[in-house]
């Protein structure tokens, strides 16, 4: 409910009285989403305008993401090679494509949690869909991931890596790893502005969760315990990307997991959004 009193203007108790009536008119979920959405000349500029400030002065900017990733990839794909006694033709494509699509994964989630508290002030003044917090950060990881998908290049023509109309598969692929990192981000944007330890245990999450999903190593090499590579969907979300990439089909399994994962995942994030839609500016 707003708060109705003789206010006067440039005093704090003016800002709350817009921040409390803001907080008291918010879209529904679904409302919110879409036009979040709408407004895409919005957070993609302040998606662009994030990577510029970040990399300002730099000289290569962005791009030495590229080279880092390229170095990282070039040695770990050498030294796991040998431990897992793959052939490096086979094994560093396959790692290479694996950590590029885990590095969007991973940076984009633990930015998302931040999504809502470092756009404070634009969200105490100005009234705008908080779906556009979170697609502003899904659209700058988006771009940084374009400079390091740049590395797979020189491997996929090194190693002659055999391309067909699978290939094709990886782009509705990454689009569902996309869409599935929207829902996500707005579960956790939320959960952090209320408890702010939410990063940090995503954080250690995120770190786990590389070791314990096939990136490094096929789901094969797992013996008897395959099956915890099957039912993480971190798993699955890599695999419709990394397959086609590598000229394979994806598994039916993987593009079915990965429907029921957005599905339900949307389903929880609308309603989470609904319940505490109206406090998340108090939280800030």
């Amino acid at each position: 409910m707003e708060r109705i009193g003789v206010v006067m203007p440039g005093t704090a108790r003016t800002r709350e009285h817009s921040v409390i009536r803001n907080a008291g008119k918010r879209d529904p979920a679904g409302l919110d989403l879409y036009e979040g959405l709408m407004q895409w000349p919005l957070w993609t500029m302040l998606g662009w305008s994030d990577i510029r400030q970040r990399y300002r002065r730099s000289t290569l900017g962005p791009f030495w993401l590229t080279l880092s990733t390229g170095i990282f990839i070039a040695v770990l794909g050498v030294i796991y090679g040998r431990l897992l006694k793959m052939e490096i033709s086979t094994f560093l494509p396959f790692f290479a494509v694996g950590y590029i699509i885990w590095s969007f994964m991973s940076s984009a989630t633990i930015d998302c949690c931040s999504a809502f508290l470092e756009s404070e002030r634009i969200i105490k003044q100005i009234r705008r869909p908080f779906s556009v917090y979170i697609l502003r950060v899904v659209w700058r990881n988006f771009a940084i991931f374009l400079h390091t998908a740049v590395v797979f290049v020189p491997v996929l023509l090194i190693f002659h890596v055999d391309t067909g109309f699978a290939t094709l598969l990886a782009i509705p692929g990454f689009a569902l790893v996309l869409i599935n990192q929207i829902w996500i981000g707005l579960v956790l944007a939320m959960l952090n502005s209320r408890f702010r330890d939410v990063l940090q245990i995503i954080t250690t999450l995120m770190q786990i969760l590389f070791f314990a999903t096939p990136i490094m190593y096929p789901a094969e090499a797992l013996g008897d315990a395959a099956i915890l590579a099957h039912i993480n969907p971190v798993f699955h979300f890599i695999e419709i990307v990394r397959a086609p990439l590598l000229g394979k089909l994806p598994m039916a399994e993987s593009w079915l997991v990965a429907l029921v994962t957005i599905g339900l995942g949307f389903a929880a994030a609308l309603l989470l959004f609904q319940r505490v839609s109206r406090r998340i500016v108090y939280w800030l």
